[in-house]
């Protein structure tokens, strides 16, 4: 998991976004603390952020100044489009590995056409997201038409990337079947619906991570986008996504296993054929992030026939 480094807490900033929607109302602290139920000191601890709201209070006060909780949170009534925005969101779509530190917590949950236009909208936005993107619109139930929409009011952009990367979940999809399954007919509705650029056209796109040399695909030349990857990167990325978002328990404790969280049970009472099958699933549910974590069949094999006084003397080889 990777963690994008913000250190703004969201928490901290309510104390700001009370007083100047305050002010903005005209009224002062006494005023405010009459109408909702509090005193003058609390209303006055809670803007210098010497005191937090309780989740009561705060709705008090947004009902008492007609304001939205978002904006008492953020400062606008509209969630902002950075990564820690969009992440919550993002997670709930199926990006299921993107972890940011203090991410905004949204009142509720925004179309996914909007969501994806946001992710794809920045100068340069995050590899992990963008290469998460097909498997995303290959997932969710989503509205050409609005995708088109919130691309177009996104960035300019925007919606050709989005174009871009419906045609790579379909290009997967041909290939072999897109990880996870692929609602097709809205990804052609979508491409046939955004004119691509024409052949001969300078206005290439590299989303910040250029390619060295011109693109050979026709997928990245159809749409002038010179994002240094390959087909492959976008279908392992899915493949990685789909079997995280499918074995969820066997990640958690696998994870809590290396880390010492979770008491090993007894494997002396297991049989021969039982150890086998408890390697084999564990080959199966062992998803790490790097390469060098991941158990070979070989490795399984050992931990599969080790004889138990190994064990016992505490010879067995470790997941770490």
């Amino acid at each position: 998991m990777v963690f994008e480094r913000d250190r703004a807490a969201q928490s901290g900033e309510i104390g700001s976004h009370l007083a100047a929607a305050r002010l903005q109302r005209g009224l002062s602290q006494s005023e405010l603390a009459a109408r909702c139920g509090l005193s003058q000191a609390q209303i006055s601890y809670f803007e210098l952020d010497r005191r937090r709201p309780s989740l009561d209070q705060l709705l008090g006060i947004a009902g008492a100044l007609g304001v939205s909780l978002q904006r008492l949170v953020t400062g606008t009534d509209r969630p902002g489009d950075g990564l820690r925005d969009i992440a919550i969101e993002l997670r709930h779509l199926g990006l299921v590995d993107l972890w940011v530190e203090a991410p905004i917590v949204p009142g509720a949950f925004r179309r996914p056409e909007e969501v994806v236009a946001r992710a794809v909208s920045g100068r340069e936005p995050a590899p992990r997201v963008i290469e998460a993107i097909p498997a995303l619109l290959a997932w969710n139930r989503i509205a050409p038409i609005l995708l088109w929409a919130h691309g177009r009011t996104a960035r300019p952009r925007a919606t050709r990337r989005l174009a871009w990367l419906a045609d790579v979940a379909l290009a997967i999809d041909r290939r072999g079947g897109f990880p996870g399954g692929c609602r097709r007919d809205q990804l052609v509705r979508f491409t046939r619906r955004v004119p691509a650029p024409s052949p001969g056209s300078d206005d290439w796109d590299d989303l910040g991570r250029p390619m060295a040399s011109a693109p050979t695909s026709p997928i990245w030349r159809r749409w002038r986008i010179s994002y240094d990857a390959d087909l492959m990167q976008f279908e392992q990325r899915a493949r990685r996504l789909n079997e995280l978002r499918g074995q969820p328990d066997n990640r958690r404790k696998v994870r809590d296993r290396r880390r010492g969280r979770v008491a090993q049970r007894p494997r002396e009472m297991e049989s021969s054929e039982g150890r086998r099958d408890r390697a084999l699933r564990l080959q199966d549910s062992l998803l790490y992030d790097r390469a060098s974590d991941v158990i070979t069949p070989n490795e399984v094999e050992r931990i599969a026939i080790r004889p138990t006084s190994a064990r016992e003397t505490g010879d067995e080889p470790g997941f770490g």
